[in-house]
């Protein structure tokens, strides 16, 4: 009798052990599950801001995802596309569709890409075609997101690549622009009246060449499908909301249409 009474004595202190090992290890899971790597690309003011804590892009997904703790870790746009995938980041923000096992969302942001020149230069840009007859100043990759006319004359092995340079800095990429004459720059319009303010460049002084459909439109990358479907949710009532429209205005980012017309 004695041994049967001793036996839940020794027993108590073992199973409060096992249930606290037990909770602590959901408290754990719980934690990481809550805490998200996000992938984004190195400072493109007015998108992504002073080493990547603040920014249109940024504060699109600190509201979408507002449940969880993110920490963003900049790269270069080329190693932005693929961070998913080569399972360097949960969720990676800015991408075009490439396949593998991993999940998109909707549309996030919208970009509006110019061919632009100097008018002192008095480039003839009226086509696509035209740019292979000056030094092309572009970011990374851009060559697979502006259209098929554009990657066949500047994917690499082309007649014309060597005419054509990619900057994983866009302020390296404007800068170029304002130091040479008769090249010509391909970049967003807010990005580049960005960085050329900040250089103290004349906006008034250069020629804008619509040759590129009128917006280029990008989504961002999961790991999970449950958190994808969660930012997919709130991007949707921060459009119904208004708040999408206050962050564009907020930073100055003027759109003929936005994502919002696509996901109401």
């Amino acid at each position: 009798m004695k041994n049967a009474k001793l036996k839940p004595r020794y027993l108590i202190p073992l199973r409060l052990a096992i249930y606290s090992s037990a909770l602590l290890a959901v408290v754990h899971l719980h934690a990481e599950q809550g805490k998200l790597t996000v992938a984004i690309s190195t400072d493109m003011p007015p998108y992504v801001m002073d080493s990547g804590s603040e920014g249109l892009e940024v504060d699109i997904v600190r509201q979408a995802l507002a449940e969880y703790e993110l920490e963003f870790v900049q790269m270069p746009l080329s190693d932005v596309q693929n961070a998913v995938q080569d399972k360097k980041a949960d969720v990676a923000i800015g991408v075009l569709v490439d396949g593998g096992e991993i999940f998109y969302s909707d549309h996030l942001i919208t970009f509006v890409n110019f061919a632009i020149s100097k008018k002192s230069d008095d480039l003839a840009i009226d086509a696509i075609e035209d740019l292979k007859n000056y030094p092309v100043l572009a970011w990374q990759n851009a060559y697979l997101e502006l259209g098929d006319d554009f990657k066949a004359l500047f994917s690499p092995g082309s007649e014309y690549r060597s005419n054509y340079h990619e900057f994983g800095d866009q302020a390296q990429q404007v800068a170029q622009f304002w130091k040479d004459d008769k090249q010509v720059i391909v970049i967003d319009r807010s990005i580049f009246e960005f960085f050329s303010k900040a250089m103290k460049q004349s906006i008034d002084s250069v020629e804008y060449h619509s040759l590129f459909p009128p917006v280029t439109e990008f989504k961002a990358s999961f790991k999970d499908k449950a958190v994808k479907d969660a930012f997919n949710k709130k991007l949707k009532e921060m459009c119904q909301s208004g708040d999408y429209v206050k962050l564009l205005e907020m930073y100055d980012v003027k759109l003929e249409r936005t994502v919002c017309e696509k996901i109401n």
